[in-house]
């Protein structure tokens, strides 16, 4: 007949059941979040290296330029030297009774006049 004993068991079988398949449900919607969740980092990983290449590229681009740069300037104080030092020595090449001279109507001696032509 009747045995409220069995059905008590049965009900408590049955509750687990429910329970276990709400839990497994519940793991699969957890897996499934954290597969979406890895799919993107995994995205967004490949950008963050794609960025960081072109920035790599970048840096040794301006190290180049940097580099061409201290060249061009080292060459162009050598060259200024090179012109200021040829210009004193033209000015020390100036007689001194020239110096002293009132200059309005004097003309300049020929190794000033090459030196401006230059």
């Amino acid at each position: 007949m009747f045995n409220p004993g069995e059905q008590l068991i049965k009900r408590i079988k049955f509750g687990a059941i429910c329970v276990g398949v709400v839990a497994v449900l519940c793991l699969l919607g957890v897996l499934r979040y954290q597969y979406n969740t890895i799919i993107d980092l995994r995205a967004d990983n490949k950008e963050q290296a794609q960025a960081l290449s072109q920035k790599e590229k970048e840096i040794t681009r301006l190290k180049d330029e940097a580099a061409e740069n201290q060249r061009i300037m080292l060459e162009l104080s050598k060259q200024e030297a090179e012109a200021r030092s040829e210009s004193d020595e033209v000015i020390k090449s100036i007689p001194q009774d020239i110096k002293q001279s009132h200059p309005y109507n004097a003309s300049a001696p020929r190794n000033v006049v090459e030196f401006l032509r230059k």
